[in-house]
């Protein structure tokens, strides 16, 4: 629920979901304090009980940054700035991306399930939002599901690299879990927990960078853990489900802080 872009329904499924996402997030180097809001849907297509592709990534956003803070920093190309100067108010697309996975284990009987799957991102964003620099970014995963009675079980991990060596770029494992229990027959309470660790060294201060804008949890140079409670209300069974979920952050290099709130509908055909 809370990080549509890593965590992936580990079925083949075929379904359409809009979804708006707003957070607000601290000053750090490169960036003054300010609130984003996100406008995408994502759609997922089954080719066969086991085999699916999908787009997860894009749509726009409008961001408006504190005016009132000041400071110097480097960027990339090793230019001086000020976080002042992009204070204000800013919209633009996202990146687009996407992914194809195959469910390696379906197992009815014992209600599991482990796909693999590939993620790609493309560059094609607005820069006005930090969005449309660097190479291609590829990620593999794993997905797994599983139930205990009236509980389920999600977890997701993978390893995000780019696809080229074009402007600032990052390496970096992720890995989510996603609890949650039957209540009614129709309402699932969840907990989340999603924590990001780099293999590269990032400096916070890239304001060009991968990952500062997009649909799932923003990322800092080093770890991230964030965690995530909400809701899902199953109203047409197999048709129709709406939930939501609010987003913090546990820990984060650099005090890098945030909090997001995600609302999610989905269609399933």
């Amino acid at each position: 629920m809370s990080n549509p872009i890593q965590n992936i329904d580990p079925r083949a499924v075929t379904e359409l979901w809009p979804m708006f996402m707003s957070n607000w997030v601290s000053t750090i180097p490169a960036l003054p304090s300010g609130d984003i809001q996100l406008y995408g849907a994502g759609l997922y297509v089954a080719l066969s009980d086991r085999f699916s592709f999908g787009l997860n990534q894009g749509g726009g956003a409008t961001a408006n940054f504190n005016g009132g803070e000041t400071g110097p920093f480097l960027d990339h190309l090793h230019q001086l700035h000020d976080k002042h100067d992009f204070a204000g108010f800013h919209s633009g697309w996202l990146n687009l991306g996407g992914f194809v996975q195959y469910t390696l284990i379906a197992n009815a009987e014992r209600q599991f399930l482990l796909t693999a799957g590939l993620r790609v991102e493309a560059p094609s964003g607005s820069p006005s939002i930090l969005q449309g620099h660097g190479p291609p970014y590829l990620a593999p995963y794993f997905t797994l599901g599983k139930e205990f009675g009236e509980f389920h079980f999600l977890a997701t991990t993978g390893y995000e690299f780019p696809a080229g060596s074009v402007g600032s770029t990052s390496n970096y494992f992720y890995t989510n879990v996603h609890f949650d229990r039957r209540c009614f027959g129709w309402l699932y309470p969840l907990l989340e927990f999603n924590a990001t660790y780099h293999t590269t060294t990032v400096p916070v201060d890239l304001p060009t960078r991968i990952g500062f804008i997009d649909m799932g949890t923003f990322t800092s140079s080093g770890t991230l853990v964030a965690m995530a409670v909400g809701a899902n209300a199953v109203l047409v069974p197999n048709k129709l489900e709406f939930g939501g979920a609010y987003t913090t952050s546990l820990g984060a290099t650099h005090g890098f802080d945030f909090n997001g709130l995600l609302v999610k509908m989905v269609f399933r055909f």
